[in-house]
């Protein structure tokens, strides 16, 4: 079975803007700033204005945001995935 960040090396040509659909626990009020850090430290100042406003869960207990992030190599969108996924406050990261 095939890598699935084999695939994203075929499919996306670096660089590249990159929607990460990330979905947090609303309870936590810094949430897109611990994000932002995280991203900071593999790509300095990649992410972007997040313009889609954030969408609430049906109960309320998770916010979804679209993360825009500038990523320049393969090797840098799988450790994002990986890091920003690990992040406490982080349930979910499409």
């Amino acid at each position: 079975m095939e890598n699935p960040y084999e695939k994203l090396k075929k499919l996306i040509e670096y660089p590249s803007i990159v929607g990460f659909r990330v979905i947090v626990d609303a309870e936590v009020l810094n949430s897109i700033g611990i994000i932002k850090d995280a991203i900071d430290t593999i790509e300095k100042d990649g992410m972007k204005e997040i313009t889609d406003p954030p969408r609430k869960s049906s109960k309320g207990n998770y916010v979804s945001y679209t993360v825009p992030v500038r990523v320049t190599t393969p090797e840098n969108l799988e450790a994002i995935y990986k890091k920003v996924g690990a992040l406490p406050c982080v349930k979910h990261i499409l």
